[in-house]
């Protein structure tokens, strides 16, 4: 069946604008689908949604493939450096034990009951974000709206000063962009980490980082590459996350008018907005990179040992044996809860309830402040957005105002 794709089509500028169609087939086409990545790594693409979760749950499936090589060591630590250290310790790159270890560290700051105490918080944030896009009349819904929400929570619950804040997004932004700057991004952001560090064991404060400095100075329980890879990943990963499905969830809203309407006369519907978002246009196309760790048979065919598999929770969430109609945006759907767009397993996302109360408190506050809200280019130039790249622009106010 591979024969029927392109040996890389999935990274073909046609199907990256719209690479829906690329898993619909995969799903049709009786077993995993061999792909070329650009790095030319042999690549399996698994789309079906029963499929997907019998990946994430499945033993011979898993980050560190290094630990099943026939003959393999585990590098010193002295052969890598600081920055291949710091991506090595990270939690969507290692297995248990390890990885049971350092999320049992963190968890608890991110319980749906923990992050409740933050909505008043959030809602503060929010409300002066959508007052300050009021005023301005034309805003970026990514730089204005989505973005400063994520990127303040989460430095408050590591601890820091607001004074810093936009260094901590100019990290993020250059880490996850796989960019000749990302290195370096990582070795400043750890340099500052390690100064935070030393000013919360001289001072410690009700924040992230003096729980995570406690457990340090309990020796073997977390060390520093591993202190730096847990906020960095929160970082990463509770920022850039939460500002796609944020500023998706308004660019699907504003081009689905009636769903837009719905909101507006109803609020209290955001929820339903944040898992429709995340069921049609999750922040996670394929989840970070998982392996065979030996031949598995899996959606129908068969991987080879130590070939990686690409488990895609886009193509799970628009499966028609699970979801009604799954290429429409319906935030009234009774079925959307079956999305898996936070992953399923031991990797369940482990800020889900925090991108859920951000992303829900965000989508009210737009519904109830901002109802004349709209785009401010023709919907048709939004074919292949490119979220950090291009933004979102948009009006606020009435029409007449508005060209004036």
């Amino acid at each position: 069946m591979a024969t029927e794709f392109g040996i890389s089509e999935l990274w073909d500028p046609a199907v990256r604008r719209d690479p829906h169609g690329f898993y619909d087939r995969v799903r049709n086409s009786g077993g995993p689908v061999l792909q070329i990545d650009p790095a030319g790594a042999r690549f399996w693409v698994i789309a079906g949604h029963a499929d997907v979760l019998d990946g994430l749950h499945h033993p011979a499936i898993g980050h560190e493939v290094h630990r099943h090589w026939p003959g393999s060591r585990q590098p010193a630590p002295h052969e890598l450096s600081e920055v291949a250290r710091i991506e090595a310790r990270q939690l969507i790159s290692l297995d248990p034990p390890d990885h049971t270890r350092l999320r049992g560290l963190v968890s608890g700051g991110f319980t749906a009951r923990a992050v409740a105490r933050l909505e008043p918080w959030i809602a503060d944030l929010a409300d002066r974000l959508v007052a300050r896009a009021r005023r301005q009349g034309h805003v970026d819904g990514v730089a204005d709206l989505a973005d400063p929400v994520p990127v303040n929570v989460i430095a408050e619950l590591v601890g820091v000063p607001e004074s810093d804040r936009s260094r901590f997004r100019a990290w993020s932004a250059a880490i996850v962009s796989g960019s000749v700057d990302g290195p370096a991004a990582t070795l400043e952001f750890g340099a500052y980490l390690d100064e935070l560090a030393a000013r919360r064991r001289a001072a410690p404060a009700d924040d992230l980082m003096s729980q995570l400095v406690a457990l340090e100075e309990q020796g073997d329980r977390l060390d520093r590459d591993e202190l730096v890879a847990l906020v960095q990943l929160l970082l990463v990963a509770g920022q850039e996350t939460t500002v796609d499905l944020i500023v998706n969830g308004i660019r699907l809203l504003l081009t689905h008018p009636e769903q837009w309407q719905a909101v507006r006369d109803d609020p209290t519907l955001a929820a339903a907005v944040v898992e429709e978002t995340l069921r049609f246009r999750g922040p996670v196309e394929i989840v970070p990179p998982r392996f065979a760790f030996r031949d598995v048979e899996i959606a129908g065919g068969r991987i080879p040992a130590f070939d990686r598999v690409g488990l895609s929770l886009w193509g799970a969430n628009r499966d028609p044996a699970v979801f009604d109609r799954p290429h429409v945006f319906d935030i009234h759907r009774p079925d959307v809860r079956k999305h898996i767009a936070f992953g399923h397993g031991i990797h369940f996302c482990l800020g889900a309830h925090l991108a859920r109360l951000e992303s829900r408190i965000m989508f009210e506050r737009i519904a109830r402040d901002l109802p004349d809200l709209r785009l401010a280019v023709d919907s048709a130039d939004l074919e292949g957005f490119r979220l950090h790249q291009d933004g979102l622009p948009l009006r606020v106010g009435p029409r007449d105002l508005a060209r004036t």
